[in-house]
């Protein structure tokens, strides 16, 4: 009988381990399964002095909620516990934020972090933990980055008014030197017409370890300006998270028009082979129209005419000579 036992009582406890252990891994397949919560919601940047919203959600599916807790960087700061009668509770995080709630149902839970300051900068996680005999756990989270200052528009360089056909049109666009990178380095977009450049015509300059210089240039042939009319709207965009902000500029390029001048001219006829000059020998009109392409706005109507033309010999290249 002794000996019966001897081997009855390991296996029980080999049994009861092994239950234990098939115990445990259920539970964590059903932490990694993510059937309670649902999501969590943290902005991915915010600005010191402001304010960001954070929500958790979860479905139980028929079993009662325990607690949910929010942590910041592993520090617990807000707490509900439905079988608690002082209601949810929250802990002063000082130099960091102000924690109050916004909403909360059976589903869903909202929190505001109000007058923010850099500390505040982390991971922000929320965990559910259902109630017995499961006390089931899951916790997801995010980080979010507290900017020291609010975002400016970008800046715009080397944009002029007008532009020239055969040129090719160079702005750069790089953020305004209020920016704090603060290891964050937001994107640059340039947009023609409300459309977005392709590669081609952009090119990224400076280096982001460069305060205010790590920009993305823009490059646009006139001759593109002119086909389109003689102008279009070159608009930069600087993203970051949610937030985007914007500067635009006309980009203006001088059509190409032609001007006719009028040349007169009164000379003798030239003397016949045989030599001398004939009585009553007739003067020769000469009319020049010399045709040249040139920029609009660079000729007056009522410039003169330059009857030094032919001082020089030769007539000038497109000219046409009518003989009348």
């Amino acid at each position: 009988m002794a000996r019966a036992l001897m081997w009855i009582v390991p296996a029980i406890s080999l049994l009861a381990c092994c239950s234990l252990g098939e115990a445990d891994a259920d539970r964590r397949r059903q932490r990694d399964s993510g059937d309670l919560l649902r999501g969590v919601t943290v902005p991915q940047y915010a600005f010191a002095g402001g304010q960001a919203t954070l929500s958790c959600s979860y479905d139980l599916h028929n079993r009662r909620l325990y607690s949910l807790k929010w942590y910041h960087n592993g520090t617990e700061f807000y707490r509900y516990v439905p079988t608690e009668r002082q209601g949810p509770t929250t802990t002063k995080t000082p130099h960091k934020f102000t924690v109050s709630e916004l909403f909360r149902d059976d589903q869903r839970v909202t929190l505001s972090l109000t007058r923010l300051a850099v500390a505040a900068s982390g991971q922000y996680r929320c965990e559910v933990i259902a109630e017995h005999p499961s006390f089931r756990t899951e916790w997801s989270g995010a980080n979010m980055t507290v900017l020291r200052e609010p975002l400016s528009n970008p800046v715009l360089v080397g944009a002029r008014e007008v532009y020239e056909p055969s040129e090719i049109i160079k702005i750069g666009c790089q953020p305004s030197d209020r920016h704090p990178l603060d290891h964050t380095q937001p994107t640059l977009q340039w947009f023609l017409q409300g459309n977005q450049v392709g590669s081609e015509l952009v090119t990224p300059y400076g280096s982001a370890l460069q305060r205010g210089v790590s920009g993305l240039s823009l490059r646009v042939p006139g001759e593109q300006v002119v086909s389109a009319g003689g102008q279009m709207v070159a608009e930069c965009r600087l993203t970051l998270g949610p937030h985007r902000l914007a500067s635009n500029t006309t980009l203006k390029v001088r059509p190409v028009s032609t001007t006719y001048h009028d040349y007169h001219a009164s000379v003798p006829v030239a003397q016949p082979w045989w030599g001398g000059a004939r009585r009553g020998d007739r003067l020769v009109y000469i009319r020049m129209v010399l045709i040249t392409p040139c920029r609009e706005q660079q000729f007056s109507p009522h410039s003169p005419p330059n009857h030094g033309l032919f001082s020089h010999g030769g007539n000038p290249p497109g000219a046409g000579v009518a003989v009348t």
